[in-house]
C-alpha cells in the first residue's frame, strides 16, 4: 500500500471534525514550506472552501498608509440579570 493510500485509509476512518484537523495541518505544512522559500508544492484550489493559494501574501500591507479609526461606540446598554 502506498503512503497516499495508507493516509487516505486512516483519514476516512476519522470523524468529520478530525478529518478537518488533518486538512488544516496539511495546509499549515504547505504554508511553512512555502514561507521557507521551498515552494515545490502544487496548490489545488479547494471547491468552495478556504482561501486561494497566495491570497494572504497578495493582500498583506493592504492597510499601509490608511489610518484605522474606530468610531464612538455609544452608551453601554444596561440589561436585566437573567438569574
Amino acid at each position: 500500500m502506498s503512503t497516499e493510500q495508507e493516509l487516505l485509509t486512516h483519514w476516512r476512518s476519522l470523524p468529520q471534525d478530525k478529518q478537518q484537523e488533518v486538512l488544516d495541518f496539511v495546509e499549515f505544512l504547505h504554508f511553512r514550506i512555502k514561507s521557507q522559500g521551498e515552494d515545490k508544492i502544487q496548490h489545488p484550489i479547494p471547491k468552495g472552501k478556504g482561501w486561494m493559494p497566495g491570497f494572504f501574501e497578495e493582500v498583506i500591507g493592504g492597510w499601509v498608509g490608511e489610518p484605522l479609526e474606530r468610531p464612538e461606540q455609544g452608551e453601554y446598554e444596561t440589561r436585566e440579570a437573567l438569574f
